[in-house]
Formats: C-alpha cells, structure tokens, sequence
C-alpha cells in the first residue's frame, strides 16, 4: 500500500470526512490519496484558512480536525491555526510535506539545501503537544496514532507530522507497522467528590464557572442545574456550554463581561470553576481581590493549572464530565439557594442589557446555528450581548486572539455538520485578514453568511488609544480603511444586505433561514456601537 493511501485509510477510520489545505509539490501525492477516497477535499485559497478550517470542524464534531499543506510558505501559513488549537485547547493533525529526504541539508549551519525546504518541526515545538519529522516509512501507524491520542487525550490541542515527499510515496506492508500503545489512563480520587458535595451544603451563594473544558459536559451540567440550581457564569468559551433561555446562565464574566455576572463571581461564597484556567482578564491582576470570601473547588484537567492563579480549596485534577458524572450519583436533593438566586436575578434586571445591536442580531439567528467570532471589540459586545439559545454553538479565537479566524472557522463547521446554519461576525478590520475565503464559500456555495460590523476603525485599539494616547487614532482610524463591501459581494457573487438601524434588524431573518451564501454588513458608527449600542 502507499503511505498516503494508508494516511487516508487512517483518517477514514478515525470519523474523519474532509480534510483542508493546499496543494503544492510536496504533498500532491497525499492529495491525490485524498481525492481517490470518500473523504472531501477542501482546497482554500490560503493555507491559514486550512488551519483554521480545522479548528472549527473540530470544535463542532468534538472528534480531531485536518488541515495538510505543501512545505516552506505552505507549512508556515499553517501556524497561526496550530497557535491557535494549541491555547484554545482544539484537537487538531497537521500533515506537512518536505522536500525529498536526500535533498535535506546535513547541517543546521546550512539555511537551506533544497527548494522550499523548511524545518517547521522546531518552529511549531513550543504550539503543539507533538510535532515529528518521519524518518522512516514503517512509522506511519505509529506516529499517526501517537499524534491522534496526543491530540485528544487530557488537554487536546495541536499536533503535526511532517513527511518527506518520497516517504509520502513509499510502500509500505500494512501487516508489519510498528503500532502506538496508549498508556493507561489514571483515575482521579473519587473520594473528593463527598468533600465537594459538603461545601456546596454548607455554602449560600455559590456560583459555577464554566470555561471551554466544560463544552464536553454539556450534558451532565444540564444535569445538574436540574437537581440543585445554581448560578451559572463562563468565561468567553464557556458561552454556549447552556442555552442563555435558562434562568440558571448569568452572563459573561470579565473585563468585558456583563456587570450582573461578575457582581454574581465577587459576591459569591463557594465557586466551582469547571475547565477555565482563569486567567487575568477574568479574576484580574490583583489576585487576593478576586471574589475574596469566596472557596474555590477547581476542576481542570491540565495538572499545570491547578493552584496556578488562585489559592483553591479543593483540587480537582479530572476530567469536567468524568467529574461531573460522578458527582450526579450523589444526593443533592437538599440543596437549595433561593435567597441568592432572587439576589441574582435582581442584580440582572437592573444591569441588564438595553437594546442593541448584538441583542437584535441574536434574536434573528436560527437555533441550532453555529456562531463563529472573530477577534476585536465586536467579539466582546458579540459575547456580552447575544442570547445563546437551545443548540446554538459560538466559536472563538480566545486565548490567541487572532483576527481572520471566524470565516475559515465557519467553512469548517459548516463540513463539519452541513444541517447547521452558519452565521461568521466579523469586524471591518478582521474580515479582511482572510478575505479571499469568500471564494471558497462562493464556489462551493456554502451556506455561510458573513456579518461584517463596519464602525469604520479597528475599536479595540481606538479604545485603548482613547485611554492612553489622547485620542490619537494612528492605524486605528487614521490609516485604516475598509473596501466597499457591496462591491465586494458582487464580486464573489454573493446576496448583500445592508443594516444601518438596529430597528432594520429583523431584514436578517430571511437570510439567515436561506441556503445561499451572504454577506450582512451592519454599517455602525463607532460613537453608536461603543457607547450606546453593546452596553
């Protein structure tokens, strides 16, 4: 068999349906393996696209995603996706080509022997939990399978396997490979479950935190919000772990988080922070105030975490739904806090939202829909506002931020589940980091509708160049500039629709429950969505 048969056989095995990249001269043969399988082939029109294209599939099927590409500038534009599944915790394989191996330059004093030759393995060392160059062709099987486990077991995350062209197209005898033996998995103490159970009696205004450890749990903490109703917060990929219709979901927490939550998060006396590292901007730089009469119980499956920002009361080294799995099998039947939960409720209908624009955009969006965000001040007030409902994903770039994510994202959690209506928030500025994957949507007719918020700048940084640069604007409004979005529609042959009243918004709505791609631009002015509008 050859090898690259034997990687798509593998792919095929593992659930995996498409696969994203670009072709080029190194990894044509595993292209073309590709393309004589069932598996679908998505070719980008750039290689960042691929990658992240991997992460939202992934996020969305909850299996590993597959992002290929050529070595040299191919394998390099793949590394912001594999920054981003490595932070973001996103099980994703990346397969690089590489020059022939004779071609290799036998020295690290040497920059480069062959064309395009690129050692990406050392580049990706410090964003993946395995990166490998294959020496040997009967390693196929196992370092295939090392990398899958790798990917997701414990804290998922980034993986890539780098393959010479003529080991790609080797012979191998699939009978005789060498094959990955997983170590056994270790148990967490079952015992703390009890001591659990005894802070969240004694406790009267707990809270639970969910980060993007809990999106595995979804079941479980629906579960358990119906025995003991308790006060839900979430960290930016938290958000959709519950529909925001439940009186238990209390918001956002953060720097830029919905003041109810947060009131909740400072005032509560028991926390169970379930899969979020809690970084700064959600407890803040001054640690000893955050949430001060608070007992924290941690559950987090990275060993790395654990006691690392806060002083916790009890340590949950595990898995969020393991966990949570066996914390159902106790009694909670006695437990109730209807003193702070009339509190809470009261906190969020005095700070609640007024009306505005991210609060209409949600009320149009079908249910069921995946939500994709990209990265600047639109994701904060997209995250501060929206109304998750039953069965609605929201995706991010969160830990690594980067602008361009949510279109690719959303090509990929379209393949990923092609029942889904697909909705990609955009501001003006991020959109066009990945511009050109409108023509991957337009030539596939994708049912992908593009939602650009033109304010005319990048927000994020006039925001801050307000607060420390006396309001000068350089990049930020002087020096940005966006194209004509309609134009732009028209070129990639798409439907266009233009919001400049949040009063307009319910125009969306026969977009959104079409099958045709689109583009949105809701055209806001800075002043109006900073000030008014997100609040």
């Amino acid at each position: 068999m050859k090898l690259t048969d034997y990687i798509v056989k593998f792919l095929k095995e593992q659930g995996i349906n498409t696969v994203f990249g670009y072709t080029g001269g190194s990894i044509a043969d595993l292209v073309d393996s590709i393309y004589k399988s069932d598996i679908n082939f998505v070719q980008n029109r750039h290689e960042q696209a691929s990658s992240f294209c991997a992460n939202g599939y992934a996020e969305i099927t909850q299996n590993f995603g597959v992002a290929i590409s050529s070595s040299g500038p191919g394998a390099c534009n793949l590394i912001n996706g594999i920054a981003n599944a490595y932070f973001d915790s996103v099980p994703c394989l990346f397969i690089t080509g590489n020059v022939h191996s004779l071609a290799e330059k036998k020295s690290d004093k040497i920059r480069q022997n062959g064309f395009q030759e690129t050692d990406i393995v050392p580049m990706v060392k410090g964003i993946t939990k395995f990166a490998v160059k294959m020496k040997n062709a009967k390693d196929i099987a196992y370092l295939l399978e090392k990398a899958v486990y790798l990917a997701k077991e414990g804290r998922k995350g980034s993986v890539l396997i780098d393959i010479p062209y003529d080991i790609q197209r080797a012979d191998i005898d699939e009978k005789s490979l060498e094959h990955f033996a997983a170590p056994e998995k270790e148990n967490f103490d079952k015992t703390v479950i009890k001591d659990v159970v005894k802070l969240l009696s004694k406790a009267k205004k707990p809270v639970i935190l969910v980060g993007g450890g809990a999106k595995y749990a979804k079941n479980e903490i629906a579960e358990l919000i119906k025995k003991v109703k308790i006060p839900i917060v979430a960290s930016l990929c938290g958000l959709d772990v519950l529909s925001h219709e439940n009186d238990c979901f209390t918001g956002f927490i953060g720097t830029y988080g919905n003041k109810y939550a947060n009131l909740a998060l400072q005032n509560s006396d028991l926390i169970l922070v379930l899969g979020s590292r809690l970084d700064e901007r959600q407890i803040g730089y001054r640690r000893n105030e955050f949430a001060p009469k608070a007992k924290i119980i941690r559950v987090e499956i990275d060993p790395v975490e654990i006691n690392r920002t806060v002083d916790e009361t009890i340590s949950v080294n595990a898995d969020v739904k393991e966990f949570l799995q066996n914390l159902l099998r106790e009694n909670l039947s006695d437990i109730t806090y209807s003193d702070w939960f009339k509190t809470v409720n009261e906190w969020k209908n005095e700070f609640k939202n007024g009306k505005n624009v991210f609060g209409e955009l949600s009320e149009y969006i079908p249910e069921k829909a995946v939500i994709c965000s990209d990265v600047g001040i639109h994701q904060m007030y997209l995250a501060r506002n929206l109304k998750i409902k039953n069965g609605q994903k929201l995706l991010n770039s969160a830990g690594f931020g980067s602008m361009g994510y949510s279109l690719p994202a959303a090509i990929g959690a379209y393949y990923a589940d092609k029942n889904n209506c697909v909705v990609s928030v955009n501001g003006d500025g991020g959109i066009q980091m990945n511009l050109q994957e409108l023509q991957t949507v337009s030539a596939n007719n994708l049912p992908v509708h593009t939602v650009i918020i033109n304010n005319k700048c990048l927000g994020m940084i006039r925001m801050l160049q307000e607060n420390l640069f006396n309001d000068r604007y350089y990049a930020s409004v002087d020096g940005f500039d966006a194209p004509d979005f309609e134009e732009i529609a028209k070129a990639y042959n798409l439907k266009y629709l233009k919001i400049e009243k949040v009063e307009d918004m319910n125009k969306t709505a026969d977009i959104f429950n079409s099958d045709k791609p689109s583009i949105i631009e809701l055209y806001i002015d800075y002043e109006t969505l900073n000030n008014k509008e997100a609040d």
